[in-house]
């Protein structure tokens, strides 16, 4: 009982996050399944990395269990790399790096399991063992395998920190910035673990990252909208305000026939619609420095911040390329930047304008009338 109660008291702040965060995913109704499952296996995770640490502290006075404590042991080492993929599943989408990862760990469980399962000094030294003295037994570290796991963790953080890198501009900047934050947490802990051989760092600063990404994804759906996933009108003009003489080009989108669809088909349907040219929006625009916004109904306004001539009048283009595999069309005004003192706001009027001129050629054009969606007769 006395163990218990020092387990709890030891780890009490970490239970209470690991609690704290496998509540919010599991109320959330907004995240995808990823997001939920991966911050559980995470906090879970950590929760076992303590309790494998104290029933390790526990034997050390108990030489007859040393078998227990070595796999406490084996299992605190093998356990490790994985928590940090459990946390590049919830970014990355690379499934080769994904694939790689897997392997590290594998190789890891092995290199670990030598001194569990081979009972041979000249193997099982290599990695790690326990020996008694004075009735205690005492931790030795093996060389040159002692710190695999701690290679292997760097060797996917060393990735992690260039993919955080990379992809700190463009669409995904701010889930870049939260993953390199939370990497910078466990790589600190792991660092500090491995020079002060403290055993309960790892697991509360996992816990912490996982909570911190957490409220990150939270952050994150609140500036996006429900249906579409891009960003919402008020993410639009946080953004116009902070990206502010950055922003080179404007392109105004607003769907055509709408109020036919969802009159003749039924809402459903035209929710599907305005899904649907959402993801022709965000497959046609350069992620790295293209934004896409649902501003409304089916409005959607394309900012960029590309300085290269042409690089937004071509996303026109491709948009209607891409529309024209569907069912669906849209009209669009383009705006650039023509001298250094015209305001975000001033771009949104010219793209504005310019794209009702185009809704009135559409309609004009295609014989339908405007506020049925059928043909004049």
């Amino acid at each position: 009982m006395e163990a218990i109660r020092g387990y709890f008291l030891t780890n009490f702040f970490l239970i209470c996050l690991a609690f704290g965060v496998i509540f919010m995913v599991t109320r959330s109704n907004r995240s995808r399944k990823s997001q939920i499952i991966m911050p559980i296996l995470i906090v879970c995770s950590a929760l076992l990395l303590s309790i494998a640490y104290a029933v390790e502290q526990y034997c050390l006075d108990k030489p007859d269990l040393v078998f227990v404590a070595t796999f406490c042991f084996f299992f605190g080492f093998a356990l490790r790399p994985l928590v940090l993929y459990f946390f590049m599943r919830l970014s990355v989408k690379n499934k080769l790096i994904l694939r790689i990862a897997l392997i590290l760990i594998a190789v890891n469980a092995v290199v670990y399991s030598l001194t569990l399962f081979i009972d041979v000094p000249e193997i099982s030294h290599l990695v790690y063992w326990y020996s008694v003295k004075d009735g205690m037994l005492e931790h030795n570290r093996g060389i040159p395998l002692y710190y695999f796991s701690y290679l292997v963790v760097g060797v996917m953080m060393v990735y992690f920190i260039i993919f955080s890198l990379k992809s700190l501009t463009g669409w995904h900047r701010y889930d870049a910035l939260a993953s390199l934050i939370c990497v910078v947490f466990i790589g600190l802990a792991v660092l500090l673990e491995t020079v002060l051989y403290e055993g309960t760092l790892l697991n509360t600063t996992v816990a912490i990252a996982c909570l911190f990404y957490v409220v990150h994804l939270y952050q994150q759906a609140a500036n996006r909208d429900g249906l579409t996933g891009l960003y919402d009108r008020k993410t639009y003009y946080a953004d116009a305000t902070h990206l502010g003489s950055r922003i080179v080009g404007v392109v105004m989108v607003d769907m055509n026939c709408l109020k036919y669809i969802n009159d003749n088909q039924g809402h459903q349907q035209g929710d599907i619609a305005i899904n649907t040219v959402a993801q022709v929006l965000l497959k046609a625009v350069d992620r790295r420095y293209m934004y896409v916004y649902r501003l409304g109904g089916d409005e959607f306004l394309i900012t960029s911040t590309a300085t290269k001539e042409g690089s937004v009048a071509s996303v026109v283009v491709k948009i209607r390329e891409l529309l024209s595999s569907t069912p669906y069309s849209a009209s669009m005004g383009l705006a650039i930047r023509e001298n250094p003192e015209q305001s975000v706001d001033e771009l949104f009027t010219v793209a504005e304008k310019a794209m009702y001129v185009d809704k009135a050629k559409f309609y004009k054009e295609s014989g339908i009338e405007r506020r049925k969606g059928v043909p004049d007769e």
